[in-house]
């Protein structure tokens, strides 16, 4: 019996060890660093230590960043990047980029060649086929269909700078330095790139960005739609979220996770509660309150020169209250007020004066104006490339934060796990660019900036200088036969040629071309054309006015017609020897565009200089155009309901007799109906 036992121990031991074997080689197949990896989050921070703490934050990578993973403490990997800098990272936003990746032939699936061959044929890039055949291999149901683009993606990252935020901290990554608002900054083209570049999404957790919305509309369960919203918010409107999706014909699954996208998960959330104005004191552009409205995708939630807040402009959106003038009706008192019920042909079922309303209403807005216009993927509704895109090119694009086809593919990902439907027959659509590099796009963390902070002739530096504007023309007051001109860069790590000491030509101009690298090798060329004065050939402002063709009352500029472009006044000014700069009402440097009721333009003579206020005829409320609410604005202003003053008033006063009357109001609405220009 002892042996009988012994034996057995001896058996189980040997088992025991077998097993325990079995185990570490899974922990070290698992754990088996060092290996290739990609950042997944929009900016993640990398510390000096494997902690979270923010003082041991040393900088932040963008998504598509290759690192390499060399170990791991906690929840946080150990990585080396830049190649040679390490750090740690949240071990929840690296992918391991050698297990995403098969080109070895896989039991049961067609070969890798095989299958490659088939997806060139289909119009996808080679580079395209080690990502693919892994996820073909493990999900043989998924299809996988290429949409070939005329843009190289050199071209379409081009065309996305200065329409895509990152929230970053990273100056690296910057457009300009030009901030928007929470750490949200604009981003040069090489962070774009790494968003755009399909290949850095080609993961089981990322391709859902590329999911077919409009093929897959009906694979959903109650599992999938719990996942997104857990306990939050949006655990009350399941019903109303499975209607939208019944009544509309859209994916219940990315309708609700585009409202948790945006925010309506989370119960004081200002879009949703019904009670904006009630918490912000914030009202729509003609008073009215916001409350009792709701928007649960924020759409038309962008700031505008009537609404500094995203959420009070989609509040706006969701009452009709920016609608035409039919929604401005006489009451029994013989005065003018908003009606929502006079508005004729206000869509989507607006007023959304019900979250039910609000939720079935945007969902057909999202249905009809992106999924079946050609924008059926989150990446289309993010970058608008498609070829069946029913929209010009690089328009119409939903959201503005680059990483949200990423965030909310990740979120549909989550939902069709935890709904068991992973296996489900799933179509995605992703683009292919024209002559695609065989390396995928990586941003790169080195400085961007190659702005100037300054440029000085004879010592004397340029008073309007900017460092967004690249063109300049620049008087100069000397006798000498020769000018020595100066810049210095904003960023340390850049550099300047062009500068040194110039002649003037026989006509006394000179014209000056400073070339700007920065770290990263990008470059920007600002011009100066220098003009010689003599001391006894001085210019004053108002020599400098009085030719320009305006008129001018103390500090105000008028008599301006509406599309007169920023450029046409200030070369105004410069062909009459003066100098100017124009900003906008925010005091921001405004370089392009057509200017607007409420910009201000310094005009600078041989010895002073002066600031007028821009009032453009007709352009009442400062946005550059002439519209519907402008004639709003003079309506009120003529019924004693609300008094335009200062560059308003002169905007105002089309027919410029000092006053603003029916006739101000005729020439507007004639303006606006095309019949008449300002």
């Amino acid at each position: 019996m002892k042996k009988i036992i012994k034996c057995f121990l001896i058996l189980l031991f040997g088992i025991g060890t077998i097993l325990l074997s079995i185990k570490l080689e899974i922990i070290n197949a698992a754990e088996n660093y060092p290996y290739n990896g990609m950042t997944t989050g929009d900016s993640l921070v990398v510390h000096n230590k494997a902690n979270t703490n923010s003082n041991s934050a040393v900088t932040e990578l963008a998504f598509g960043t290759g690192v390499k993973v060399t170990g791991k403490s906690g929840n946080m990997y150990k990585i080396t990047y830049d190649t040679n800098k390490t750090g740690y990272v949240s071990a929840n936003y690296v992918i391991n980029v050698d297990a995403g990746k098969r080109t070895t032939n896989v039991s049961g699936i067609e070969t890798y060649d095989n299958y490659c061959n088939s997806l060139i044929s289909k119009g996808f890039d080679r580079s395209y086929c080690q990502y693919l055949y892994h996820l073909h291999s493990k999900y043989p149901n998924w299809e996988f269909k290429a949409d070939v683009l005329e843009y190289t993606l050199d071209e379409a990252t081009a065309e996305e700078e200065g329409k895509v935020v990152l929230q970053t901290k990273n100056s690296n990554y910057w457009l300009n330095g030009k901030y928007i608002e929470g750490d949200y900054y604009y981003i040069n083209q090489a962070v774009i790139a790494s968003f755009m570049d399909p290949r850095n999404s080609l993961y089981e957790s990322l391709i859902f960005q590329f999911l077919d919305l409009e093929s897959s509309k009906n694979i959903s369960n109650d599992n999938a739609l719990k996942k997104i919203a857990g306990s939050g918010n949006l655990s009350k409107y399941f019903d109303e979220f499975e209607k939208a999706a019944v009544t509309v014909s859209i994916n219940p699954v990315h309708i609700m996770a585009r409202s948790e996208q945006e925010g309506a998960n989370k119960s004081n959330y200002g879009a949703i509660t019904g009670l904006y104005t009630t918490s912000t004191g914030r009202k729509s552009a003609q008073g009215y309150s916001l409350d009792g409205y709701y928007n649960f995708y924020n759409i038309g939630s962008y700031t505008d020169s009537n609404y500094d807040y995203t959420v009070q402009r989609g509040l706006a959106y969701a009452a009709g209250f920016l609608e035409s003038n039919s929604c401005i009706v006489k009451n029994s008192n013989g005065k003018y007020e908003y009606s929502t019920s006079k508005c004729e042909q206000l869509s989507y079922n607006r007023p959304w004066n019900t979250p039910e309303k609000a939720i079935i209403g945007g969902a057909e807005f999202i249905a009809n104006d992106y999924v079946r216009k050609g924008q059926d993927t989150l990446y289309y509704q993010k970058f608008n490339v498609s070829t069946y895109s029913s929209y010009t090119d690089f328009s119409h694009q939903y959201m503005t934060n680059i990483h949200a086809p990423v965030n909310e593919g990740g979120r549909i990902y989550e939902a069709y796990k935890a709904g068991n439907l992973l296996n489900s027959k799933f179509t995605f659509i992703i683009p292919v660019y024209k002559n695609m590099s065989p390396d995928v796009s990586e941003p790169v963390d080195k400085s961007s900036n190659s702005r100037l902070s300054s440029i000085s002739i004879d010592g004397k530096a340029i008073s309007d200088f900017d460092a967004v504007r690249v063109e300049y023309t620049y008087n100069a007051i000397t006798s000498a036969n020769s000018i020595k001109v100066e810049a210095k860069t904003e960023d340390s790590k850049a550099s300047v040629s062009g500068t040194g000491t110039y002649n003037f030509t026989s006509d006394g101009t000179v014209k000056v071309t400073l070339t700007v690298t920065a770290e990263d090798g990008s470059k920007t060329v600002y011009v100066v054309d220098i003009k010689k004065v003599v001391p006894s050939e001085s210019i004053t402002v108002n020599d400098v006015v009085s030719k320009m063709g305006v008129k001018v009352d103390g500090s105000i500029m008028y008599g301006i017609s509406p599309g007169t472009e920023v450029s046409t006044l200030v070369k105004t000014v410069t062909s009459n020897k003066g100098q100017a700069s124009v900003v906008n009402s925010s005091n921001k440097s405004k370089t392009t565009g057509a200017l607007a009721s409420g910009d201000k333009i310094t005009i600078s003579g041989t010895n002073e200089k002066k600031v007028y206020t821009i009032a453009v005829r007709g352009d009442v409320n400062g946005d550059g155009a002439v519209k519907i609410n402008d004639l709003i604005l003079v309506q009120s202003h003529i019924l004693n309901k609300g008094k335009l003053t200062g560059y308003k008033l002169y905007a105002g006063d089309t027919n410029y007799d000092g006053a603003v009357k029916i006739n101000d109001l005729i020439m507007i609405q004639s303006q606006i109906l095309g019949k008449l220009n300002l």
